[in-house]
């Protein structure tokens, strides 16, 4: 019965389907369960692969704001591509592989590799007494000191374990001998793998913190490095912050950037605050740094990178360094908030009047046409200054470069290709003109001229002298070939008449009127903060007899270098030199010199010949009555900044006060406290306020009277507009009238001055052609004062990203 029942069964189609899918199901459940067993091996397996870490954190850097609170630096989140050594194979080839391939992925989307090794390639001009060129490999400690150099060169190989002296070339070759790189490999490939190889090892006592091999890489770069991940091990993307700078092109020179830590760097802060900066907290192989302007000059002021201002986390992490638990954390302190006196909307509203009105002057373009066409005019510089307490409120320097200087390009880590473009470009977009730039004054220095007169008690303010042209044969002569008959001071300034100026400086000691350049702070440093950063230096000098001698000892002294090695074949030292410019004119003593140092022996007449070409070279550049005379027109050896030349503007206007200028305003912590607040510092002159005001009414003249040099520049002007100003020509190139500096200063309102404003452009060719870049810088200003009345900018804090 049984039998007969199963039969049945099995013929019935159900059943048989049936049986088929039991048998399945149990066939799955069997693979199931054991792939249950195999995913959980997996992920015990990546639960081992777990990691605790101890990590240092550090504040977010402090913003940057100009006077209304507008960001002018702030930070972002960016991409970093880094490399974590505990993640790494053992074997140094497959290390160079995988090293190999990221270089090439970040490269091949765009992006740059962080390049920390001195050793460069490429086409390096290395300048000195004797300028040279090196195409190929070659060291670079960022000093142009010889010293410095060898001494950072020394440095490098202990602290990277390298114990060969070799040139860069062979120096090279002995890395890839360490790291292994496999000769397929091109030497500048070898040389970032190399960077990145060393970085690890400077690294080594940092084993929880991964090195930063690229930052800032686009999104691209992230996606391809995660896709070969697995090929990748050790190669990890982060996010962090980085810095950004919401108007790039603008005030860059104010501004600054950060970049990584330098040794100029590490020795400027050892020096400074007597520790180094590892002790400080930071950490010199991957913190940035301000390495310009005010990112460098308040440092300690924007960083949260100093040991009060750390945190801590304590964690467990996966493979790719992702938090899985969090054991224990202390939120890092972020640094303080910079505000500036800047107003940057003015700042970029001069640098376009700048870089406008420049196109024009080269082009020919009216009210440059014709004869003030000046075709050489690539850059300048244009400042406002607050009169009453120093502040600077714009400071433009203008080049007109093939390659745009961008401060977003140095955050992100600028290529040494970039670097050169700017730093080779013939219009000097690297150098702050504005407040660096040693220019000759021309008459706007007649006012001082004419003020240390008075105060001296060399001429009356009314009295009059005949203008003869040419005072004596030694003397600068007037511009105006017809002269301009018999002139007061007022109408001296007004149609600047060199024979006047002379006449009233030569009744004065040279070293009486440097008195008064001196207290009108037109010699000497003018306070800018910014000029007190480590390699800078605040330099303005009014000739008199030393600072022409200085400057002649020096050319002396480069000549007599030059002459020796490239006519007769002899590398002088230093104090071999030094030995024969200190000789100096005396012929017998030169030749018995160069015999006794060995040079020559006692029968080689080329001893005569060499002293003969020395002696003629030393009687150049010389303090004499033409020198002399030149000063009172703002020629000669005079060298002053165009900050220098508006600060004692100001001073002539402001009730007789030397205000030390800055661009700092003052510090904010995070909610908002001031911390620090930079006062008006000021050194106040006891002058005769008649004579001021016989300076200023010459200046009114000068804009608004009949001969007036800016009269034609300011004609038709909104008559709410008042000012006084002064223009000058100063002649670098005798002859050559392209090469000419062109100036406008000035002051407004006239009644109660508040601004003073100085425009420079070199190779400007006329004076003329300066004073119209001051009406539109002027104009715009009072159009700004306008629009803040009827709309004034929100409260500070409300625009504090």
């Amino acid at each position: 019965m049984i039998w007969k029942k199963f039969i049945k069964l099995v013929k019935n189609r159900f059943f048989i389907f049936s049986l088929i899918i039991t048998f399945m199901l149990g066939i799955l459940g069997f693979r199931l369960a054991y792939l249950t067993v195999d995913m959980g091996e997996h992920y015990y397996n990546m639960a081992q692969e777990r990691k605790k870490i101890e990590v240092t954190l550090k504040g977010a850097r402090g913003n940057i704001l100009d006077r209304n609170g507008i960001p002018l630096a702030v930070n972002r989140q960016i991409h970093v591509a880094q490399v974590d050594r505990r993640w790494l194979p053992a074997g140094g080839d497959e290390i160079n592989d995988i090293l190999r391939q990221a270089i090439e992925i970040i490269e091949q989307n765009g992006d740059t590799v962080i390049d920390n090794i001195p050793i460069k390639n490429g086409v390096k001009v290395f300048e000195g007494i004797i300028p040279h060129t090196v195409d190929g490999f070659y060291y670079d400690f960022a000093t142009g000191n010889a010293e410095t150099r060898i001494k950072r060169y020394n440095a490098w190989r202990q602290e990277t374990g390298i114990n060969e002296d070799l040139p860069a070339e062979q120096m090279l070759a002995a890395l890839r001998e360490r790291y292994e790189i496999h000769p397929s490999i091109s030497d500048e490939m070898a040389r970032k793998i190399i960077s990145i190889r060393l970085d690890l090892y400077l690294n080594r006592y940092r084993q929880d913190e991964p090195v930063k091999i690229a930052e800032n890489i686009s999104e691209r770069t992230v996606s391809h490095l995660e896709t070969y991940s697995d090929e990748l091990p050790g190669i990890q993307t982060v996010i962090e912050l980085g810095r950004y700078y919401p108007y790039g092109t603008s005030a860059q020179h104010i501004i600054g950037y950060v970049g990584r830590i330098t040794e100029n760097n590490i020795e400027a802060y050892e020096k400074t605050y007597g520790r180094s900066l590892e002790e400080a907290g930071y950490n010199v192989y991957s913190d940035k740094y301000g390495q310009d302007g005010i990112e460098a000059y308040a440092e300690s002021w924007l960083t949260g990178n100093t040991s009060d201002r750390h945190g801590y986390l304590e964690a467990e992490v996966d493979a790719s360094r992702r938090v899985i638990k969090v054991l224990d954390e202390q939120v890092p302190k972020n640094g303080n908030d910079v505000v500036l006196t800047m107003d940057i909307r003015l700042q970029r509203t001069v640098e376009a009047i700048l870089e406008e009105e420049l196109e024009k002057m080269r082009e020919g373009i009216e009210p440059y046409d014709g004869e003030n066409q000046a075709p050489l005019a690539d850059t300048a510089a244009a400042i406002i200054l607050d009169v009453n307490t120093g502040e600077i409120l714009a400071m433009a320097s203008y080049a007109n470069s093939e390659y745009e200087y961008n401060l977003n390009d140095f955050a992100r880590g600028i290529t040494a290709a970039e670097y050169s473009n700017l730093e080779s470009d013939p219009s000097k977009p690297l150098f702050a003109i504005a407040f660096q730039g040693g220019q000759l004054p021309g008459s706007v220095i007649k006012m001082l001229v004419g003020m240390a007169a008075l105060e001296e008690g060399k001429i009356r303010v009314n009295e009059t002298i005949l203008d003869r042209h040419r005072l004596r044969p030694s003397a600068p002569s007037c511009w105006s070939a017809r002269g301009h008959g018999r002139v007061n001071l007022m109408d001296a300034l007004k149609v600047s008449c060199n024979y006047y100026f002379t006449a009233i400086g030569d009744r004065m000691d040279i070293w009486d009127f440097h008195k008064w350049a001196e207290a009108y702070g037109l010699h000497g440093p003018t306070g800018l903060e910014l000029l007190s950063i480590n390699g800078k230096t605040d330099f303005n000098v009014v000739a008199n007899p030393d600072v022409v001698e200085e400057i002649r000892r020096n050319n002396a002294f480069i000549t007599t270098k030059s002459i020796m090695l490239n006519k007769y074949g002899v590398e002088l030292t230093d104090e071999q030199a030094w030995a024969l410019v200190d000789i100096d004119r005396h012929y017998s003593r030169l030749v018995e010199y160069l015999r006794d140092e060995g040079i020559y022996d006692e029968q080689d007449s080329t001893a005569h010949d060499a002293a003969n070409d020395l002696l003629s070279r030393f009687y150049d550049g010389r303090w004499t009555d033409w020198e002399y005379l030149r000063v009172f027109i703002g020629q000669s050896a005079t060298s002053v900044s165009p900050l220098a030349v508006t600060r004692y503007i100001a001073a002539l206007v402001n009730g007789n006060r030397v205000m030390e200028t800055h661009v700092m305003k003052e510090v904010r912590s995070q909610d908002g406290r001031v911390l620090h607040e930079i006062k008006p510092e000021y050194r106040q002159l006891d002058v005769d306020e008649k004579h001021v005001a016989a300076i200023k009414e010459g200046m009114r003249r000068v804009v608004y009277e009949r001969g007036g040099t800016a009269l034609r520049a300011f004609a038709d002007l909104d008559p709410s507009i008042t000012l006084g100003g002064k223009t000058g020509t100063a002649q670098t190139k005798p002859g050559i009238v392209e090469r000419n500096t062109a100036w406008f200063t000035s002051f407004t309102p006239y009644e109660e001055p508040e601004i003073a404003v100085a425009v420079v452009v070199p190779n400007g060719k006329t004076a003329g052609n300066a004073a119209p870049i001051g009406r539109r810088i002027i104009e715009e200003y009072y159009k700004l004062m306008k629009s803040e009345q009827h709309n004034p900018l929100p409260e500070f804090n409300q625009l504090i990203p």
